[in-house]
């Protein structure tokens, strides 16, 4: 019983810090936006490899988010059985 707890406390304590990665993820993109200007190839290439780099960080807080997920089916399973 104590486990279950411990694994719901962990699953609302990491949930607020997901939401809040994802946020600063939408607006990292947005300031891409403002502060470069496309003038020529080198700062396209740039701009290529922050968006590529923001994309992986998304990936990565996507599995996560299946990780929390695949954890809060087991609490549910294991509190359905008692």
């Amino acid at each position: 019983m104590e486990s279950r707890c411990y694994m719901a406390k962990k699953v609302w304590l990491l949930l607020p810090l997901v939401i809040a990665l994802i946020s600063l993820s939408v607006f990292t993109l947005k300031g891409f936006g403002k502060e470069q200007r496309l003038d020529n190839k080198g700062e396209i290439d740039v701009i290529s490899e922050k968006l590529d780099e923001v994309l992986k960080n998304q990936q990565d807080i996507i599995g996560r988010l299946e990780d929390i997920r695949e954890q809060q089916d087991i609490i549910r399973v294991r509190a359905s059985h008692r």
